[in-house]
């Protein structure tokens, strides 16, 4: 029987290794099941845990039964299976950073990219609009070579003091940080290979948001081993309530291996059904057990029952 623990809390420094201690503590099998619910957090974290696990176990699902973002995305790189529950989700690889000038404040590390793609749409659009007006504004009069330096000396007007804001440093500093992701991403997958090739970079650049929703049927573009939960999961999750779901400021690990295996055995009795008699020819008979009445009456007027049957041949 697998080992399952619960994982419920941000990922940052310091709780990596509680919950590495946690887990060397509880190991009783080669196979683990992660209830996993996080809203991100620091990547060197999620990839310090995910890179235990794979080490300690030969099998590592994650079980997702809510918001699972962020860096809970690059955990959920590392394992060789994800299960999903109805309200199980994912997000895209982008990576949380602080907000300049702003403590408490995180933002997407796709910002900026997403800034600078803005910014240049924006102003070839506006170039190209421009030499296009010029010249049919003037009837043919003005040339290509004129009217595109005019609208490149308005077009530099309009976008240069935004471009002139821009930090080369900051800019350097995020998108190293949003290399960060894809590289723990690539050194996770190899060893189970559950995210597709070249799903990596859609992972991590092609979403429109942080908050993007990646549910099981978006999943299982992305990863090769996807399932929906089973019933004993399913209720093992709904056991845990609100902590299973949503993730709070607060870290919460549980060993929960004792109430799945109850789980399961409850689940295995209950898809054996009570086999069928036989009768004295080899065929199934009804299912009555010896002296009942199944219909009411007398027991003198009872059916004969199949071991009656078989003794008096």
């Amino acid at each position: 029987m697998a080992d399952v623990l619960q994982y419920s809390g941000p990922m940052r420094r310091g709780l990596d290794l509680e919950f590495i201690e946690f887990v060397a503590k509880n190991i009783e099998s080669d196979d683990l099941i992660l209830v996993f619910t996080t809203n991100g957090g620091d990547p060197d974290a999620a990839y310090k845990i995910g890179r235990y696990l794979q080490h300690r176990y030969a099998s590592f699902k994650v079980l997702i039964p809510g918001l699972c973002k962020s860096a809970g995305t690059l955990m959920a790189v590392a394992a060789d299976e994800l299960i999903f529950c109805p309200y199980g989700e994912l997000g895209p690889l982008d990576i949380q950073m602080s907000k300049t000038d702003d403590i408490a404040g995180m933002e997407s590390g796709l910002n900026i990219s997403e800034a600078f793609t803005t910014l240049e749409s924006r102003a070839r659009e506006t170039f190209n609009t421009l030499v296009i007006d010029i010249i049919a504004n003037s009837g043919g009069v003005i040339s290509f070579h004129t009217a595109s330096h005019s609208a490149s000396e308005i077009v530099s007007s309009i976008y240069g003091p935004v471009f002139s804001k821009i930090d080369p440093e900051e800019v350097g500093s995020r998108t190293r940080a949003m290399r960060i992701g894809e590289d723990y991403g690539v050194r996770l997958n190899n060893r189970f290979q559950n995210l597709r090739e070249d799903k990596l970079p859609w992972l991590s650049q092609s979403y429109s948001s942080h908050g993007f929703v990646i549910d099981m049927n978006e999943a299982r573009v992305l990863f090769r081993n996807v399932r929906e939960a089973s019933e004993p999961e399913k209720i093992l999750v709904d056991t845990l309530g609100n902590s299973a779901r949503i993730s709070g400021n607060e870290r919460f690990f549980k060993n929960l291996s004792v109430e799945y295996a109850k789980l399961q055995e409850i689940g295995t009795d209950d898809a054996d059904p009570e086999p069928e008699a036989p009768d004295s020819r080899g065929k199934k008979g009804r299912k009555v057990r010896v002296g009942a009445n199944p219909s009411g009456t007398g027991a003198e007027d009872a059916p004969e029952t199949l071991a009656d049957d078989a003794q008096a041949k």
